[in-house]
């Protein structure tokens, strides 16, 4: 028994011993964890010592200072404010949260907060943390007075050295920045924050195995020194040696699981290792910490580039340059950005002021020189790639660049000059040798461009795209069995190499073979089942072939294997609409933006779609973010017009037009939207200025002149109308200028010239429609049934299954009972059974001869696919009536009044119920 007793006895003592420990005790025992680097044990010993004493404010200060080593910034901040609160002295606190927003980047914070006080035993930390904080805002001038104020009094000090050795660095003085450090290291050995100056400042040498060892003394002293992990990491990370940073990192994380930086140094890691969501991820918990975290904000803009979120990038690298202007790495990836999405302006807005400053790097020269090709600046964009090229000669991108801009403007000689450099500073001959070839090819020069891709074919003779170029030249030359051979040769290195296959089968198509274009696709793809492209090439082919069910299917079949291909899922998308099924085209188009949601093909289709669907609010704003991403777009401006048009903002629709006519001045379909605002606003100044600007630009085309009638005609003014039409007309004897000059010269009240220039234009083009229909429509609506008769008779003659005419002429022969009116409007319905007018027309006639079970079904339907067309519905009301529905037809004809549209029968339908 007394066996068991004393252990017993000896745990409760141990036990009691260990209870006991104050809270002096846990603090003592963390500042000596803290000496040995030990920073997470000292923290776990003090979070027990505020667990006894949670009001001891030595213990929240010590805290902070260790969270300050630990490099967690936040915590730090937390715990030294409840010490200030707890009655700490400020001379105490200030030089620590000093340091703190320094860690944040608060500079400006700082010189607010923390003032200099002569009295204040703690003056020289003061003024060496506000000389921290100029020298972070780029204020070097005040950073030095300060500096030296500190080092006039203590000449030794490490912390104004290290200050002066860092302003040194700034302006590129690296002796004098090495000579401040190691003046300070001479008298301060083991200062772990000149240490890893040193570290930083080899770095910047490119010295990285020196860095590395800088960075490694300071673990030597303190082996869990979270920050020195992290600069070995980061150093890693730069030279590639991703396992060892990845082993820092966890170093780092184990000692400060919390830190910032740690944080921040393993999203570099998954950025540098392609792990975009990762890295995303993580920067996402820092930011929503510290959105003001500028290191994360630019890396996140990085990320957000390398996922095809430019939107989101775009907004993440102006974040980070609001608040360094000009910084040039990110000004760069703006840039690269703002090209890619067709901001060139914007782009060149963002390079401008860097080359001004420095107009020796290569990579911003090259990038104004993309962004001058953009714009089709082609000489600007020639001097740019000249002055990049002159910087680094044998840079084969470069030539090849500067060759491309001098084709855009022209220059063929100097381009191939360009071209044939860079495929000598090419040893493989790629994209230069291609471009080489190609320009022979533009200018027509078949045997040069032979010999420029033999050459390349000694090099890279496997290369399935320079054996199809090959079949290119030689077919340019029809020599059709060589271009066939190449293509085939192209194919036999990769039997799903889809240039070669599309080669082939044109070739096929050109001679009538169809078929066996397809059994050449069918044949590459069950080799290579799941390629998408085959199956895009397929269906495009079904296309050609005017098979769309055809093309449906492979279409369905590409993006049920491939949900993100882009390509196939548009075609199948418009597929979809064309065929009727807005359901599917609608689903479709929503599930590639959220998988594509920065591409603007997948966002115009979204909104294309919902517009055709009638909704134009969810099409007005899925256009308006189209136009944020293609601001250069006049295609996406004048779309974006239509929709605004259609909701009636008319001044948001003439806006819209006006943009896209000033991205394109001379695009008539803009033009004519813009004026046809400026009428509907009864601007007619402006909209007649408009029309003579179209004259201006096209002198010998009707257009402007035809649009100056249209103008006139909205006006009222039917004579000056005629005289633009008549000018018009004498340009093009078009048959809508035919119409327009006919509706004039009726509304002028010249009859007789509007006839002989009727009988004029049918005598002249005996076989054309179109004014044809438009008389014999004009005929039908003044009731002049014999003459309507007579000409959709001859329209008839011309064209039998001419739907309109069959429909008109049979409602022509109804009005004057002629027995082959009901005939008529069945030939018309076997045509276009869908048509509301065709079912109307023929439901009426069955019903004015009394056949109201045949005639109700028609008009029903009729009024469902035009509920809006007074005429059908009250067709249909009578219909009812005579069928003896009493009830159905005072509902029909309660409803045709309700809807406040005014028709000539409005008094018999009122009197009609009066009776009922």
């Amino acid at each position: 028994m007394t066996r068991l007793v004393a252990p017993m006895l000896l745990m409760l003592t141990l036990g009691a011993c260990h209870g006991a420990r104050d809270a002096d005790t846990l603090m003592e025992q963390a500042r000596q964890y803290r000496a040995r680097g030990e920073t997470r044990s000292a923290i776990i010993e003090l979070k027990n010592a505020l667990q006894k004493s949670p009001d001891n404010a030595n213990a929240r200060l010590l805290l902070g200072e260790v969270y300050i080593d630990a490099g967690d910034a936040a915590s730090a901040d937390k715990e030294l404010r409840k010490a200030k609160a707890l009655g700490m002295a400020p001379a105490d606190i200030l030089p620590r949260l000093g340091k703190v927003m320094l860690m944040q980047g608060q500079f400006q914070k700082l010189l607010d907060d923390i003032k200099p006080d002569p009295a204040s035993p703690r003056q020289t930390a003061l003024l060496v943390l506000r000389a921290n904080a100029h020298l972070g805002l780029g204020e070097t001038e005040q950073a030095r007075q300060l500096f030296d104020e500190v080092l006039a009094k203590e000449p030794d000090l490490a912390d104004a050295l290290l200050g002066q050795a860092k302003i040194a660095a700034l302006s590129q003085r690296l002796d004098l920045a090495t000579e401040r450090i190691e003046r300070a290291l001479a008298r301060h050995p083991d200062n772990i924050e000149c240490l890893r100056f040193k570290g930083d400042l080899l770095r910047l040498q490119g010295k990285e195995a020196e860095a590395l060892q800088a960075y490694k003394k300071i673990l030597a002293l303190q082996p869990n020194n979270t920050q020195a992990h992290i600069d070995s990491a980061n150093l890693l990370i730069q030279g590639k040696k991703l396992a060892e940073a990845r082993a820092e990192i966890d170093a780092a994380r184990k000692n400060a699981p919390g830190s910032l930086q740690v944080f921040y140094t393993q999203a570099l890691l998954d950025f540098q290792e392609a792990k975009y969501p990762a890295a995303r991820d993580t920067l996402q918990q820092i930011l929503r910490a510290m959105p003001d975290h500028m290191p994360s904000v630019l890396l996140m803009g990085s990320v957000q580039l390398a996922m095809g979120s430019y939107l989101e990038a775009e907004l993440s690298f102006r974040k980070f340059l609001d608040t360094y202007p000009r910084q040039v790495y990110a000004s760069k990836r703006l840039a690269g950005l703002l090209l890619r999405s067709g901001k060139t302006d914007d782009a060149l807005a963002v390079l401008e002021p860097l080359l001004e400053a420095d107009r020796k790097d290569v990579e911003l020269l090259a990038l104004a020189g993309q962004a001058q090709m953009q714009a089709r600046r082609f000489a600007k964009a020639a001097e740019y790639f000249q002055a990049a090229s002159d910087l680094a000669p044998q840079t084969a991108s470069l030539h090849t660049s500067l060759g491309l801009s001098r084709l855009g403007a022209g220059e063929s000689a100097r381009a191939v000059v360009e071209l044939e450099q860079a495929t000598t500073l090419d040893d493989k001959r790629g994209r230069a040798g291609i471009l080489l070839a190609m320009t022979y090819l533009r200018n027509q020069e078949y045997d040069k461009a032979l010999s420029a891709i033999t050459a390349m074919e000694r090099h890279d003779g496997k290369n399935p795209l320079v054996q199809n170029m090959k079949g290119g030249i030689l077919l340019s030359k029809h020599d059709l069995a060589g271009a066939r051979a190449g293509f085939e040769q192209a194919l036999a290195l990769d039997p799903s190499y889809l240039p070669a296959l599309e080669n082939l089968a044109q070739m096929d198509l050109a001679e009538k073979k169809p078929e066996q274009a397809r059994q050449r696709y069918e044949a590459a793809l069950a080799k290579d089942k799941r390629n998408v492209g085959l199956m895009t090439a397929l269906a495009r082919l079904a296309l050609r072939r005017n098979n769309a069910p055809e093309a449906m299917r492979w279409l369905e079949r590409a993006t049920a294997e491939h949900p993100d291909a882009l390509t196939p899922a548009l075609l199948l998308a418009n597929l979809y609409q064309g065929a009727g099924a807005k359901d599917k085209a609608l689903k479709l188009a929503q599930s590639l933006l959220t998988g594509h949601p920065a591409d603007p093909d997948a966002l115009a289709l979204l909104a294309q779609i919902q517009v055709a669907n009638g909704n134009y609010e969810a099409g007005l704003e899925n256009y308006g973010k189209l136009a944020a991403l293609q601001p250069a777009s006049a295609a996406v401006q004048l779309r974006l017009a239509y929709v605004q048009a259609a909701l009636k903002d008319k001044a948001g629709a003439l806006d819209s037009a006006k943009k896209a006519l000033r991205l394109k001045p001379d695009w008539f379909e803009a033009q004519v939207l813009a004026a046809t605002l400026l009428v509907e606003s009864k601007d007619y100044t402006d909209a007649l200025a408009l029309a003579q600007t179209v004259q201006h630009q096209r002198p010998d085309l009707p257009a402007g002149l035809t649009l100056e009638g249209d103008i006139w005609m909205e006006r009222q003014k039917p004579q000056e109308a005629l005289r633009a039409y008549e000018q018009a007309f004498k340009m093009s004897k078009l048959p809508p200028l035919a119409i327009k000059l006919h509706q004039a010269l009726l509304k002028a009240g010249k009859s007789k010239e509007a006839n002989q220039h009727a009988a004029q234009w049918l005598q002249q083009h005996p076989a054309e429609l179109s004014v044809r229909l438009y008389l014999a429509s004009a005929e039908l609506s003044a009731g002049r049934y014999p003459a309507a008769i007579g000409l959709f008779e001859s329209i008839v003659r011309l064209d039998p299954k001419n739907a309109v005419a069959l429909n008109n002429l049979a409602w022509a022969y109804q009005q004057e009972k002629d027995e082959r009116a009901l005939a008529t409007a069945e030939q018309a319905y076997r045509l276009a059974g869908t048509s509301p007018a065709v079912l109307d027309t023929l439901g009426w006639i069955l019903s004015e001869q009394g056949d109201t079970g045949r005639a109700l079904p028609l008009l029903r339907k009729a009024n469902t696919l035009a509920p809006d067309t007074p005429d059908i519905s009250y067709h249909l009301g009578l219909t009812l009536m005579k069928a003896g529905n009493i009830i159905a037809a005072r509902r029909q004809f309660e409803q045709l009044l309700a809807s406040g549209k005014d028709f000539p029968k409005r008094a018999e339908v009122k009197a009609k119920l009066d009776t009922m």
